[in-house]
């Protein structure tokens, strides 16, 4: 998906650079621009501010683990667990989530006509870590009881990038540019083993494993590569909207827990990748009176010559980031003329919930109209339509948390995808100089949620090692319960807020970079398992089991939904 969404976006942005050129060169019915073709003004150094989001895309993956404290043919512990013996076993699960971002930059141009060259570096904090509870590592191995005492993080704060840039001016205000070059970022992860005697109890001070808690730190070193659109405002300030992709590669680390009968081992790689989403305002060192500062500056004291209102319709690209988290609020069992059993009594230390952040190239359509009430003030309506498919899963468990449905195996799954969004938006503007409009707007917006339950149907018999035998069970296996898989899907309201930067190109064509919020509330979920009956295990060297099943599961869940996106657009205003 990473490289569909790298794909895409670089698709985007060559788009908006050829249209954006093309339009350029359209006739127009009153110029924006009087001064010679070419203004030089870009060049020299700058120093500036960004505000925006990181969205990370990581994940952790479980490559050995073992055990000297068990007997000598189940100290590796995938062995233990009957993942050798066709037990379909979990090693590893995405990390991602989203934070706001906080970038001071500076650099230096070099313009040559229509072009203009840089070197740029930026400094960025933001401090976000993504949590999964109920494992000390994030593989069936460890993936026992369903207490938040064993827990494994995610942390990455600050990342910084050294970076060409190459640009052209569409038209002597307007910039648009690709960056690249080499890329870091901290990251920080950290196992928690449980000292519970109530849990799994691996870490019990003075009987189990230590150090209950082992955290590992490096700044990694990758790449960063990307685009925007940069507008001068007013001689000496620039505004820009940006958007990068980075990957940072993946690393490994390996922790050691002694006990006094031996040590426990275990091997992880982790993989980083970010996408950064920046708005800034920079401030150019140079002489004020220079004559091509001093051409943009009559410029920007002019009073604009074409009218911002009247209806337009565009096309955007650019990401959405989801914010998502599900939560189980209730789950029991009913067996015909038997109390309900519930699940959540006394669970003191259990968790519930489950993180499912996603990142996901978005097209979005986009159709309004403006009304530019005075030369400086503009209100206007706008309605857009988001294409964004993207689902994330968690294997082990048919349903989020660790109380229902927990096998530790891949059969074992629960998702959430978001395809599409939509808003209606009341807009208002401002004019900063004849070609630039800095705009809020808010308004009605919509989503559309999936979650998908996925039971295991396994019954066969396991050998993981000489002497030792064992049995997958699928809780949805036929004869126990059903259905096995459940589809359930909603289209949540909320509401939308953001802003941003629009740029004419010709009196017709119009560039814009957007940042918006949306939140979407909660949406809630019920569901029903019923058992039919029994089913059986026959093996010859297994022997017979027999596994009953007689009554009804009943479970209701609440997701969470939020999002950030980034849009880069360009519209046609009809006049």
């Amino acid at each position: 998906m990473t490289r569909l969404l790298r794909l895409t976006l670089s698709v985007a942005l060559g788009l908006l650079v050829v249209a954006a050129a093309n339009a350029a060169d359209l006739p127009v019915k009153a110029p924006l621009f009087k001064a010679p073709a070419a203004v030089e003004a870009w060049g020299g150094f700058y120093i500036g501010a960004g505000l925006g989001f990181r969205a990370s895309d990581s994940s952790v993956n479980v490559n050995s683990a073992t055990d000297t404290t068990a007997p000598a043919v189940l100290q590796n512990m995938f062995v233990a667990v009957d993942c050798f013996a066709g037990f379909p076993c979990v090693t590893g699960r995405s990390f991602n989530g989203t934070a706001f971002r906080i970038s001071p930059y500076l650099g230096y141009n070099w313009q040559i006509g229509h072009t203009v060259l840089g070197l740029e570096g930026d400094f960025a904090f933001a401090d976000q870590t993504t949590t999964i509870f109920g494992a000390a590592y994030p593989a069936t191995p460890f993936d026992r009881g369903a207490s938040t005492s064993n827990s494994f993080a995610l942390k990455t704060t600050w990342d910084a990038s050294i970076r060409g840039r190459a640009g052209y001016l569409v038209n002597p205000a307007v910039l648009l540019y690709g960056t690249a070059g080499p890329s870091w970022i901290h990251v920080e992860t950290t196992s928690n083993c449980s000292t519970l005697l109530s849990a799994d109890g691996r870490c019990v001070p003075g009987l189990g494993f230590a150090p209950a808690s082992i955290s590992n730190s490096r700044a990694q070193l990758g790449y960063t590569v990307g685009g925007g659109i940069e507008a001068m405002l007013w001689p000496n300030w620039i505004a820009r909207a940006e958007y990068r992709f980075a990957d940072y590669g993946h690393f490994s680390n390996t922790d050691i827990r002694a006990a006094a009968t031996g040590i426990q081992t275990a091997s992880y790689d982790t993989s980083v990748k970010t996408h950064t989403a920046t708005f800034g305002l920079a401030y150019k060192f140079g002489n004020a009176n220079a004559p091509g500062v001093a051409a943009l500056a009559a410029y920007a004291a002019a009073p604009s010559t074409a009218s911002w209102s009247g209806a337009y319709l565009g096309v955007g690209a650019g990401i959405r980031a989801n914010h998502a988290s599900s939560s189980v609020d209730a789950a029991s069992f009913t067996r015909t003329g038997f109390s309900a059993i519930n699940f959540l009594a006394g669970c003191g230390d259990c968790f519930l919930d489950d993180h499912f952040d996603t990142t996901a190239a978005r097209i979005s359509p986009y159709v309004g109209y403006n009304w530019q009430v005075n030369p400086k003030w503009l209100l206007g309506l706008e309605g857009d339509f988001g294409i964004a498919n993207r689902q994330s899963s968690v294997s082990g468990r048919y349903l989020p948390g660790g109380i229902v449905g927990g096998s530790s195996g891949l059969n074992d799954s629960y998702s959430l995808r978001t395809k599409w969004d939509a808003s209606i938006r009341a807009r208002v503007g401002y004019v900063v100089n004849p070609a630039f409009l800095a705009y809020l707007t808010g308004g009605a917006a919509w989503m559309s949620v999936e979650q998908t339950s996925t039971c295991d149907t396994a019954l066969k018999p396991l050998f993981p090692a000489p002497g030792f035998i064992g049995a997958e069970v699928g809780n949805c296996t036929p004869g126990l319960l059903s259905p096995p898989v459940i589809k359930q899907s909603t289209v949540r309201s909320g509401f939308t807020v953001g802003g941003g930067g629009e740029m004419k190109l010709t009196d017709n064509w119009i560039l814009r970079g957007e940042y918006r919020y949306a939140d979407f509330g909660t949406a809630r979920f019920s569901q029903t398992r019923d058992c039919a009956g029994s089913a059986t295990i026959n093996d010859p060297a297994f022997g017979v089991a027999t596994i009953n099943c007689l009554g009804t599961q009943s479970t209701t869940n609440s997701v969470r939904l939020q999002s950030h996106m980034a849009t880069f657009g360009i519209a046609y205003r009809f006049n």
